[in-house]
């Protein structure tokens, strides 16, 4: 089980054309005693248990035409988790995501751009049989869809956007389980009280279907809900940073308690 999570959430404006690119970099932090467990109940970890996680996420989003785009996510894990009988600790690449992000609508003179986004998840990370092992990946692969739309509201200077996508989860030849689809969502608002300035607010989270272990369908699901508000700023030319927190709101088989986050990002033109 990964103990960080990281859905990305940035605009679904295209980058506009060959040779355009943004890059971000964000690490995320989050040390908790509680978790959500099989029935969504927030409680302590077995054994006076401690997680202790921090990841790095990198996404790197590259035009090849005014109205497509490709997205590609690498994350980096550094898990630790402490209990009264054992210490446990994985550090390493998970796993990699990409996605191709095709804007085939705008209405409202290019205020509301619609996207839709194919893309797929590969095992890369680290997913060992090894109980006395984090692993840092999935042990399988994901395709995936989004719809999204966003609004700008200028002369106000404020945008809204929302994502829904389905989460396609293969099986996992090796562990013998098939993890259940998931259905994944995305709300943000965000405000530029300055032009180099930003203050936003996202919702966002995932409902998972019912894992089947060894060909037996088992009432073990995850999902997770989340709230997270983040201040940013520009620092010099396009280059931008980000401090937040990330508050987990509901979840089942997940760790439980706030994330923080720091990043940078920039475009590239």
């Amino acid at each position: 089980m990964v103990f960080c999570l990281a859905i990305p959430a940035e605009a679904q404006w295209t980058r506009g054309g060959a040779g355009r690119a943004w890059v971000k970099t964000a690490a995320f932090w989050q040390r908790t005693e509680q978790r959500f467990n099989e029935l969504g109940e927030r409680n302590d970890w077995f054994g006076a248990g401690r997680s202790d996680a921090r990841a790095l996420f990198t996404d790197v989003i590259v035009g090849i035409h005014p109205r497509l785009d490709i997205w590609v996510q690498a994350p980096y894990f550094d898990l630790r988790f402490d209990n009264s009988a054992d210490s446990l600790r994985t550090t390493g690449f998970g796993d990699l995501r990409a996605w191709l992000r095709w804007n085939f609508a705008t209405l409202g003179n290019g205020s509301t751009p619609m996207s839709l986004r194919l893309g797929a998840k590969a095992p890369i990370g680290s997913s060992p049989l090894d109980a006395q092992i984090i692993p840092v990946g999935d042990g399988q692969w994901d395709l995936e869809t989004f719809a999204e739309v966003g609004h700008s509201f200028w002369p106000f200077p404020a945008y809204g956007e929302i994502w829904l996508g389905y989460r396609l989860r293969s099986r996992d030849d090796e562990k013998l389980k098939d993890p259940g689809d998931e259905i994944v969502f995305l709300a943000e608002f965000g405000v530029n009280p300055s032009g180099g300035t930003l203050l936003k607010a996202t919702f966002d989270g995932f409902v998972g279907g019912n894992w089947v272990v060894e060909g037996v369908e088992t009432g073990s699901r995850r999902r997770i809900t989340s709230l997270q508000v983040t201040g940013g700023a520009k620092l010099v030319r396009q280059i931008w940073t980000e401090i937040g927190v990330k508050l987990s709101l509901a979840g089942r088989n997940f760790p439980a308690g706030p994330q923080f986050v720091v990043g940078f990002s920039t475009e590239v033109r």
